[in-house]
């Protein structure tokens, strides 16, 4: 019975940290805490880019006082997924519409989000203070929510420049071929 009881405490543990993310500390930072502004509104503003971004895809909701994003992301097709951003934009009634005082969110395009990539880390290579609690996922059971859609469109094709959270990689997808999730951006709006 002790072999047993070992045995699944052994599992537990190394179930739980799979989970986490794995850093290597014989790199430098490429995406560091100084980088960002931290908002408690569950945004971030990158001072490199001076993009502000959603702390968390959508689905996932930012909880202040755990300064972590909760639920799970929300995968959608390339398609649902535009139609989500203007509802977004333009919709008075939809629960982000002018999420953090921003008027205008949209989707990135790939060099936008391999800026946020953290090299010396993975699962994810993001930074975990920027995105805690964000794309935990390990691409289990058929969940691609690790992979985030960019903007950009292959001419003469139905493929999209997706972004892999997990490790900081970029691949096409067919526009239909998967539920992937949706991170948002907004740029710095000129106040006159």
């Amino acid at each position: 019975m002790k072999k047993l009881t070992i045995g699944l405490a052994l599992t537990a543990i190394s179930t739980f940290s799979m989970a986490a993310q794995e850093c290597s500390i014989e790199f430098s930072k490429s995406a560091p805490n100084i980088r960002y502004t931290f908002n408690d509104n569950g945004t971030i503003k990158d001072k490199v880019t001076g993009l502000t971004w959603m702390r968390c895809p959508l689905g996932q909701t930012w909880n202040a006082a755990q300064n972590s994003c909760t639920g799970k992301p929300t995968g959608m097709f390339w398609q649902a997924a535009l139609s989500e951003v203007q509802s977004i934009n333009d919709s008075e009634s939809h629960s982000l519409h002018q999420f953090a005082g921003k008027e205008k969110w949209r989707m990135p395009n790939i060099k936008e989000l391999v800026s946020l990539a953290e090299y010396s880390c993975r699962t994810p290579a993001l930074n975990a203070k920027a995105f805690n609690g964000a794309y935990t996922s390990r691409t289990i059971d058929g969940d691609v929510t690790a992979y985030v859609w960019s903007n950009n469109h292959f001419p003469e094709s139905s493929n999209i420049m997706v972004f892999d959270t997990r490790n900081a990689e970029t691949y096409a997808y067919e526009m239909t071929s998967a539920k992937l999730s949706v991170l948002l951006v907004a740029e710095e709006q000129n106040v006159e």
